[in-house]
């Protein structure tokens, strides 16, 4: 009798068992087909770039394989809230029908530690009320998971959560109860770690003897196509003036009443040197904004080289005299508080160092906002880290996400990951796309040179919610455009009894979504995170505006890197770039409006670059297809 293979196992848990639990489930033969090919990939090793379109049913695709087989695995997505989803959704069904052990694994700041805690001393009576509100609540959580807590402020949080740079490991009195490494410990047990793309890349930089996942055979990397932007800006230096205000003030900084606060503010004889640091900093910084523009990339020498060496060797004074000066006079909680300041200081003063003459691969440039300035350095691409550091430690990887490739062309992807080696396979989607949406081109407005298309986009997004059938998400590649639009826009419609809320107008992205989904008369104006990751069915999102083709900024550091990469070697940094990068970003964009066969709804694009320009047809072609009929609508140009 021939044996089972782990592909039909699968196949039959999720026709038998899956199908019977699950109301409404449908069968879907991509499904089915993707199964197949995680199931080999777990079984005999190797690496899968797998695009998977939406409603494909990607997660149980390979969730189930990953069981039946036993493995231990990491499935990784792009953010916390995915992370709860998959584990407090998705696992936790499938453990109702078969026993499975699964944990989500977070960064070590969202854990609160007991030591830091007890040692906490309120600086007011507000910080006072909302700690003993957390002391409450430490003695009944079973996380000390901020996110099962709730709101909580900043400034707070970060003096009583876990930091490796002021814990005592083994040697803490509270290391039996410690959150944090009971949720390691939990971690090690688990057949499944969920986890997300940032901490994946902070277990790959850590030393063997220091990693903070267990060896795993399998790797799962969910939203795959979030996995470069996550890496590039992990990877590399950020010094910025707010990373030096924090440690500084840390240890010393003016109170309210003009009395000194802080680890040092009982050893006046260092007042002097930690204000003569702030003062050199601050200078510093005013010479950076002087000297400098916002994401401008620092190709040669950095000529302010010569300042941040100094800067780096105050640092190291500071340190040398406070190790001096403090040896001896603090109790133990404060030792270890000093000590956690001290490493973060001389990590900033090495990163100082390093700056100045950068290093191959990666690009170099200055941040300056409002109240932030900052040196970054960052790899122009990801893939030596991605090949070197992530893919060797795992004997079977999955990359998964319905946005890997250009019409099935999986190059973008895979240069930028370095993943040549890949099987690549497209799983399609099982909706009608053609049937389902209608799309209605806007001529005439050009936001990127006419002043006046504010006014005519304001238009469109006034005339498509005044239809009152449902809906709208209205998708910006700009804050600026986004204020302006929402400043002639807002009042009118409010006006129709809609209820129009605007990203960063002081409601989370997530409440926002919660009320859309429970109302059907919602417009939300959106910039990057409500481009991909929004799930809203039926009525509630009936109309997608797109105000703009997604294509990046092209001085944008690290973009102008890689166009610059392409351009030397003699290609073509539009068609090998920033095509690509804007055509995924479009799908990812028109995802968000069909999330069911039983939705429809029509997208209005207010860029007719898709149908004036000779590129804009692949556009449409990435979503429909080049043979297939779509309900196509271009508008008059506006007079």
């Amino acid at each position: 009798m021939p044996r089972t293979t782990l592909s039909q196992a699968s196949a039959e848990f999720l026709i038998k068992m899956v199908a019977d639990a699950m109301e409404h489930y449908e069968p879907r033969s991509s499904q089915i087909e993707m199964m197949g090919a995680c199931a080999k990939i777990v079984e005999g090793g190797g690496l899968l770039m797998a695009e998977a379109g939406t409603g494909t049913g990607k997660t149980f695709a390979y969730l189930l394989p990953i069981i039946i087989s036993g493995k231990k695995a990491i499935v990784s997505t792009r953010t916390i809230n995915l992370q709860e989803q998959l584990a407090h959704k998705d696992l936790k069904f499938l453990s109702s029908l078969v026993e499975v052990d699964y944990a989500v694994a977070k960064g070590r700041g969202n854990y609160l530690c007991l030591r830091r805690l007890h040692a906490f001393r309120a600086e007011d009576n507000e910080e006072e009320s909302e700690y003993r509100n957390i002391l409450a609540w430490a003695s009944e959580t079973g996380t000390g998971d901020v996110e099962d807590y709730g709101v909580v402020r900043f400034a707070l949080w970060d003096r009583i959560s876990s930091d490796p740079d002021a814990c005592k490991w083994k040697k803490c009195g509270h290391f039996g109860q410690c959150f944090y490494f009971s949720a390691r410990r939990l971690w090690e047990s688990a057949q499944i770690i969920v986890a997300n793309h940032s901490i994946v890349g902070i277990n790959a930089m850590m030393p063997e003897d220091s990693k903070l996942f267990p060896d795993s055979e399998i790797l799962i990397i969910d939203e795959g196509h979030a996995l470069d932007h996550t890496l590039t800006d992990q990877i590399g230096l950020n010094i910025s003036n707010r990373v030096f205000d924090y440690v500084l003030n840390k240890l010393l900084k003016v109170g309210e009443k003009g009395t000194y606060k802080g680890l040092l503010s009982q050893s006046p004889n260092l007042f002097p040197a930690v204000e003569s640091l702030k003062s050199e900093m601050e200078l510093f910084w005013i010479l950076i904004r002087r000297s400098c523009r916002d994401e401008e990339i620092i190709s040669g020498p950095f000529e302010l080289k010569e300042h941040l060496l100094k800067l780096s060797e105050s640092v190291l004074e500071l340190i040398e005299n406070m190790r001096s000066a403090t040896a001896g006079l603090f109790e133990e909680d404060e030792e270890l508080e000093l000590r956690a300041a001290i490493i973060k200081l001389k990590a900033l003063s090495e990163a100082m160092e390093q700056f100045p003459e950068g290093m191959p691969g990666y690009t170099r440039w200055v941040e300056i906002e409002e109240r932030r300035t900052a040196l970054r350095m960052s790899p122009v691409y990801p893939r030596d880290f991605v090949v070197h550091s992530i893919l060797p430690a795992h004997e079977s990887v999955v990359i998964t996400s319905a946005t890997l490739s250009v019409a099935g062309d999986f190059s973008f992807y895979e240069h930028i990951l370095g993943l040549e080696s890949a099987i690549k396979k497209t799983f399609p989607s099982p909706f009608d796309m053609a049937r389902q949406t209608a799309v209605d081109i806007r001529r005439g407005i050009d936001l990127r040179n006419d002043p006046d298309s504010i006014g005519k986009l304001a238009d469109v997004v006034i005339s498509e919610a005044s239809r009152k059938d449902g809906g709208v998400l209205v998708l910006f590649t700009s804050r600026d455009i986004m204020k302006k639009t929402w400043e002639v826009t807002a009042s009118a419609l409010r006006e129709l009894d809609l209820i129009p809320m605007m990203q960063g107008e002081h409601i989370q992205n997530r409440t926002m979504l919660e009320i859309m989904r429970e109302s059907d008369n919602s417009v939300i104006f959106g910039l990057d995170s409500f481009w991909e990751g929004v799930d809203v069915r039926g009525d509630a999102l009936k109309c997608l505006i797109m105000t703009k083709l997604p294509f990046e900024v092209p001085t944008e550091p690290i973009t102008f890197a890689r166009t610059e990469e392409i351009r030397h070697r003699g290609g073509n940094p539009f068609y090998e770039y920033s095509l690509p990068r804007a055509i995924i970003r479009f799908r990812q964009g028109f995802g968000r409006l069909i999330r069911s066969k039983t939705d429809t709804g029509r997208i209005v694009i207010c860029d007719d670059r898709i149908e004036t320009k000779r590129y804009g047809k692949k556009f449409l072609d990435s979503i429909f297809g080049q043979n297939r009929q779509v309900n196509l609508n271009v508008a008059k140009k506006f007079q």
